[in-house]
């Protein structure tokens, strides 16, 4: 799909909302929500069950990238698919530009309006996401953008991966709540950039503003918003200041301040930009041309020729903050849950054969297999949170039981060196190699001076299998990577 378009008239965006929009204030209002379904047990509730949804969002919109963002850190990317709309719709809705053939590879469809019209053939509203849709029927169960997140959070712990973070604490949920609503309501810069008189630009600007000072204030003294750790409130709050820094400063016209003249916010920003999680899907070009080439917006704002700011300098987001000091537990971003999800006990060899299995190598297959990017990065983030859990139980052990090898040891070692010599290479699991952690660096020039576990695995004979076994369309040449020197 062109990101170039035609330029249209400002009737493209009071056709696109113009169900939203109040004809006696001129206000463009809150959409209404009609899959609202809970999760829960029940005929009246959406089953919690793993492979049977597919969350569907967008890069550019906030509240997509809220819903995305929190399935990705409680590991719930194990168990709901990801499918991804491209950054700018068409007359009809947003369409699977970014996928080949602009059609979801799982729900098979071109427009995500379609999966609307599946969950209720009567449908007249605009598809929006983030939208929840349940695979087997391709129809859209769930749809409400800000509570998404909450009810990953509350509903799917059972799947929860292990020592998943606490985003929703029992002590803190009231103040969560408090704090979510008001960023939600308040830091809220739609009201100037959609305003369609003075008076309502003017009201909404003050009232932007009043709500960052609340919240430059607040994080003054404290690291997140309700703390020590990052909560649900932060996830409201980062996606909010993010857009702000690309795109409602320039285009939404919010110009009173930019975000890097608050020195908290924007430290506080850039903290949590640099948190796994966060830092890969928030995807800064495609934000920035949503909000900047989307037709509607486009002849809302008056950008006739398409044209992209030419800012901001986003290198100055991975730079040290400071911020840890602020807090009683300076090396951790989060609090963990207890007793919640999936768990192993590390305890015994059947225990920890089936957590590699669970963790380490059933992603691997799985990314293996993949057939499309989405897919492929959701599977490569499971082996990578394993390659960090394993990395973080070596610093205090010698081996993973304890001070004996086991057949785990055995398993792991000849999976870590697949990885490096094949898997990196083969399936495309570059974010890193396995020495690339300090404490597996260590365990591995261990293990490499038994001679049992040496033998164990030939890599060089795996590697050439593993290359040559490839059809001609995969290695046409039948040609063999010679690296890497280990």
């Amino acid at each position: 799909m062109s990101y170039i378009v035609p330029f249209q008239s400002v009737a493209l965006f009071e056709n696109t909302f113009k169900r939203q929009i109040n004809k006696d204030t001129g206000e463009v209002e809150n959409r209404k929500f009609v899959f609202d379904k809970l999760f829960g047990e029940g005929e009246d509730k959406l089953p919690v069950e793993a492979d049977k949804y597919r969350l569907i969002w967008m890069p550019g919109c906030p509240h997509s990238n809220k819903a995305v963002i929190t399935l990705r850190l409680l590991g719930l990317d194990r168990v709901i698919s990801i499918g991804e709309c491209g950054v700018l719709r068409d007359p009809r809705g947003w369409v699977f530009s970014e996928d080949i053939g602009e059609v979801d590879p799982v729900l098979k469809i071109h427009y995500l309006d379609d999966a609307y019209l599946k969950g209720d053939p009567g449908f007249t509203g605009r598809s929006t996401v983030p939208a929840i849709v349940d695979i087997k029927s391709g129809a859209v169960v769930q749809n409400d953008p800000v509570n998404i997140p909450k009810y990953f959070v509350r509903d799917w712990k059972k799947y929860h991966k292990e020592n998943a973070p606490d985003l929703y604490p029992e002590n803190l949920r009231k103040e969560i709540d408090e704090w979510s609503d008001y960023i939600n309501k308040e830091v809220n810069a739609y009201g100037c950039g959609f305003a369609r008189n003075q008076a309502l630009f003017d009201e909404a600007f003050a009232s932007y503003f009043k709500s960052l000072d609340v919240l430059e204030d607040r994080l003054k003294d404290r690291r997140f918003v309700n703390g020590d750790y990052i909560t649900l409130s932060d996830i409201h709050l980062f996606v909010a200041l993010i857009r702000f820094h690309l795109n409602y400063h320039l285009v939404f016209g919010v110009n009173l301040k930019r975000l890097q003249d608050y020195p908290n916010l924007w430290a506080y920003t850039k903290d949590i930009y640099q948190t796994e999680g966060f830092y890969e899907y928030t995807k800064l070009e495609w934000i920035k041309k949503h909000y900047q080439l989307s037709p509607h917006m486009r002849a809302k704002l008056g950008n006739v020729n398409g044209l992209i700011g030419t800012g901001p300098d986003n290198r100055e987001l991975l730079s040290p903050t400071g911020r840890e000091k602020l807090s009683r537990d300076p090396d951790s971003k989060f609090v963990y849950e207890k007793g919640e999800g999936v768990s192993f006990s590390h305890q015994s060899e059947p225990d920890e054969l089936d957590y590699l299995k669970y963790a380490l190598l059933t992603p691997i297959e799985k990314a293996g297999e993949a057939t499309h990017q989405n897919e492929l990065e959701r599977w490569a983030h499971q082996e990578e949170d394993a390659f960090k859990a394993i990395d973080e139980r070596l610093k205090n052990s010698k081996y993973l039981l304890g001070g004996e090898i086991t057949s785990a040891d055995e398993l792991l070692y000849k999976t870590l060196k697949r990885h490096d010599h094949i898997y990196y290479y083969l399936y495309k699991l570059n974010f890193a190699k396995s020495f690339d952690y300090p404490n597996i660096k260590r365990y591995l020039e261990d293990l490499k001076g038994n001679e049992k576990i040496e033998k164990s695995i030939d890599i060089t004979r795996e590697k050439e299998d593993a290359f040559l076994n490839l059809d001609e369309d995969r290695n046409p040449y039948h040609l063999v990577f010679r690296g890497p020197d280990l």
